[in-house]
């Protein structure tokens, strides 16, 4: 059987999470760890914030990496409710606060991602947005989650693959894209981007 990805990606992020989804279906895989300023106006919409982010995060490995493979895959996440937006909690006070705030309703995860082939210089981007609800949420049951330490490295202070899911009463849209990294997504833009698919059957340019 010809294996559906043909080239190596370099993934420009340093998630875990990242690197098992798209090992889980057999993409060859290095990954480098991104060094951007993340800081970027909150004036600027979220959906676009996260496009920006994943693509100065490719350029960024890029830049450090000559010898980088060619093709370079960055992602961003960050959630979103009531316009406002939420990261990463910086500690357990601010995940706390975070899930005091999404308990009891719904959410958007936003996910971007964008593939740079470095031959040609060109960037294919893309984004996911995923409605999450999370049911309310006890003082003790939030306590014993921020606890966990899941928290830890999450958008919104969560991680749906694991305790979170305890919580989480429906999603509408892509499960992978609220781990991190939307596959349809990324399927997508590989064929956009001339990436050699099914044996080079699909894209190859």
């Amino acid at each position: 059987m010809t294996d559906m990805f043909t080239e190596t990606i370099l993934l420009a992020s340093a998630s875990p999470r990242r690197r098992e989804l798209l090992e889980s279906i057999g993409v060859p895989l290095l990954v480098a760890s991104a060094d951007i300023d993340e800081s970027i106006s909150d004036h600027v919409p979220i959906v676009e914030r996260v496009r920006i982010l994943a693509d100065l995060k490719a350029h960024a490995v890029a830049n450090a990496l000559p010898d980088c493979p060619r093709w370079i895959l960055g992602a961003d996440t960050l959630v979103t409710l009531g316009g406002r937006t939420f990261g990463k909690p910086i500690d357990s006070a601010q995940a706390r606060s975070m899930l005091m705030t999404l308990a009891g309703a719904t959410h958007t995860v936003v996910t971007g991602l964008a593939l740079l082939d470095s031959w040609r210089g060109t960037t294919e981007t893309i984004v996911s947005e995923t409605a999450v609800t999370i049911a309310v949420m006890s003082e003790a049951e939030i306590e014993f989650y921020v606890a966990s330490g899941e928290w830890e490295g999450a958008a919104g202070g969560y991680r749906i693959q694991e305790r979170a899911a305890l919580f989480v009463e429906r999603v509408d849209g892509s499960y992978s894209g609220i781990v991190g990294l939307p596959l349809r997504e990324f399927y997508v833009i590989l064929a956009r981007s001339g990436y050699p698919l099914l044996g080079g059957t699909v894209g190859a340019s």
